[in-house]
């Protein structure tokens, strides 16, 4: 990001049509001439109430306030006269609108805004009701004490990738719900610069209250490592600068959410950690937070300086420390450095290990480049749900990178095989052949991407006949090449399939070692097939221990659980794990990895039983 660019506190209000779609559908021009009507009823709300729309999409319109008030006012004002208007027997097309407001971090550019502040007034539209007004809790902090409206607390909601304490405008009582909250949010960490922080962050871990106390385990919710952004301390602003701090604190929060295999919590839990003034062991305790990143910024005039530091709370230390000094007008600009910063060493560190180091070399920012690790976790979901997902993220890259990218090609390679293996594919041989053709046009064209040869290596064994001393040479290239943890992944599959299984779970053993963060337990899925093929019962439950409570646990690791749990007896809980299992996506192709027929039929007869337990 240049210093040219200008960025802001902002109010913003986005305003959508409900159902646009379908009135088009049934008369095209009635409908253009009542949106034309409501256009008219918009603009003058916003002239009244100094509100100005700097974009249109359709049906929608997003507009800027000077302040909070004047925008709910004005939305208020909106609904109410369009209400009046659907009322009146001579409106022939009715037409209803959604309405939220949020304010935070804007970017200016060419006389549009973008960023955070307008992404959540968007995804408070998408939440309010029709007719209704959904507004952010910076919203409703600033109004609740200047006017006489009700509100309705939603709580902490979650539209998409965005997680927000949301309130609702009550402008009729039959408007008050109770949505489901959330108590956090999706991804994000902060770790440490130090390789010692890897192996300490795992998905469970200990807790002890003195010395002299014999540890309890706290098992976290999902295999995602936990973080808190703390608010942030500021002295030395003015009145008009004092939202400064917030605005540091939410667009921090929503640059480490942008990678899926990172939880981060809601601004809302921060702030009620503060205010009610919890130590680091409560927050711990209470929210599972493996890191907590404070800062603190002091301003001098014009001169300021932000430092941030980040704690691990298993240890109770300070692990990593970021130190910046700037000029005041270019305090959005520092925050976005060292929130990248920040973020790239969580994902290299914390991620998916060392070998993330090469790949950030090849993208051009650290949006691309979070694109890349959350396609990398879309896909490794396997299902058609996230397959279309992480085509549009490889859809998105491949248009801004040379068509021959070697990375591009590397993704493509994997998106193409599995939509073979979904049964996706709409002509099956010329994917084959546009297959075959970028795995082998990788490979001459970047001899030295070790990632070309494990694509090449798996996906030829799978699809073009290759012999297993084939597909090992060229797994063997790759580590010559100073490859790591994705060879040691794709290495297991290859001996697997060739038979080798001591040596496919040695290599998932040592992958594991160097990268305990595993994100959607995909790589502890695939240990745990071999482990069960390879007859290694109880050494599935001793790595797996207390995080099969995790919810969001590997549905072949649950599966298999029920199969073990059913061999021993215990049908009440080999019903629950595979409830849960079929709950996480399971299906019986996700044992296809078990290469002995005779343990893998074994084990689709077990789980069709326990199918018919569950209906009894």
């Amino acid at each position: 990001m240049n210093t040219e660019i200008d960025r802001k506190i902002a109010v913003i209000l986005v305003a959508d049509v409900v159902g646009y779609s379908k009135h088009m559908e049934r008369d095209e021009n009635a409908t253009l001439k009542a949106y034309a009507e409501c256009e008219k009823i918009l603009k003058a709300c916003l002239k009244k109430y100094k509100g100005s729309i700097f974009n249109t999409a359709g049906d929608s319109a997003l507009a800027e306030f000077p302040s909070a008030v004047n925008a709910v006012e004005c939305g208020v004002a909106f609904q109410s006269d369009i209400k009046k208007r659907n009322e009146s027997d001579k409106t022939e097309v009715k037409l209803e609108f959604r309405i939220g407001i949020n304010m935070g971090d804007v970017v200016k550019k060419e006389g549009n805004l973008f960023g955070d502040g307008v992404n959540i007034a968007a995804r408070l539209e998408a939440l309010a009701q029709p007719n209704g007004i959904s507004i952010s809790k910076s919203v409703y902090d600033l109004v609740v004490p200047k006017t006489k409206m009700t509100f309705n607390d939603l709580g902490v909601q979650k539209v998409k990738q965005n997680e927000f304490h949301a309130f609702d405008i009550l402008l009729d009582p039959s408007q008050k719900r109770t949505l489901k909250t959330k108590s956090s949010s999706m991804a994000p960490i902060i770790g440490a610069v130090a390789a010692a922080v890897v192996v300490i962050v795992g998905v469970f871990f200990f807790i002890n209250s003195n010395e002299n106390e014999a540890q309890k385990p706290l098992v976290m919710d999902t295999s995602k490592p936990v973080i808190m952004v703390a608010p942030i301390k500021a002295t030395g602003l003015s009145d008009d600068q004092q939202g400064f701090a917030r605005g540091i604190t939410e667009s921090m929060i929503s640059t480490f959410a942008s990678y899926n295999g990172l939880r981060v919590l809601s601004s809302s839990t921060s702030y009620h950690s503060e205010k009610t003034s919890m130590t680091d062991k409560a927050i711990r305790d209470e929210y599972g937070v493996n890191f907590i990143i404070r800062g603190s910024m002091q301003v001098m005039g014009k001169n300021a300086r932000l430092n941030l530091e980040i704690s691990d709370l298993k240890i109770g230390e300070i692990v990593e420390t970021k130190k910046r000094d700037f000029v005041l007008e270019d305090i959005f600009k520092v925050q976005d450095e060292l929130s990248n910063q920040i973020l790239e060493i969580l994902q290299i560190d914390l991620g998916s290990g060392s070998h993330l180091k090469m790949w950030v070399s090849r993208f051009d920012s650290m949006e691309d480049f979070t694109k890349f690790l959350n396609w990398i976790q879309l896909w490794r979901t396997y299902d058609p749900k996230s397959h279309a997902k992480a085509q549009e993220i490889l859809d998105d890259l491949r248009n801004r990178y040379d068509e021959e990218h070697t990375t591009i090609y590397v993704l493509e390679s994997w998106q193409i095989h599995q939509r073979l293996d979904l049964n996706l594919s709409k002509n099956k041989q010329e994917d084959l052949e546009r297959l075959k053709y970028i795995v082998n046009r990788n490979i001459d064209l970047h001899p030295e991407n070790s990632d070309a040869y494990n694509a090449r290596a798996l996906i030829g064994l799978r699809r073009f006949g290759f012999s297993c001393e084939q597909a090992i040479a060229d797994i063997d290239t790759a580590e010559k090449n100073g490859s790591n943890q994705e060879t040691l992944l794709i290495g297991s599959g290859v001996y697997s399939r060739c038979g080798q299984i001591e040596e496919a779970i040695e290599r998932l053993q040592e992958l594991l070692r160097i990268v305990p963060n595993d994100p959607g337990w995909f790589q502890t899925g695939l240990l745990v097939t071999l482990l069960y093929e390879n007859g290694q019962h109880s050494e599935i439950y001793d790595l797996i221990g207390q995080r099969i409570a995790a919810s969001d646990m590997n549905s072949r690791v649950l599966a298999i659980y029920s199969i073990l749990e059913f061999k021993k007896g215990n049908k009440k809980d080999s019903v629950k794990y595979f409830l849960r299992s079929k709950k996480n996506g399971f299906n019986d192709s996700r044992l296809d990895s078990i290469r002995n027929e005779k343990i893998r039929t074994e084990a689709l007869k077990i789980l069709e039983e326990v199918q018919k337990l569950s209906k009894s």
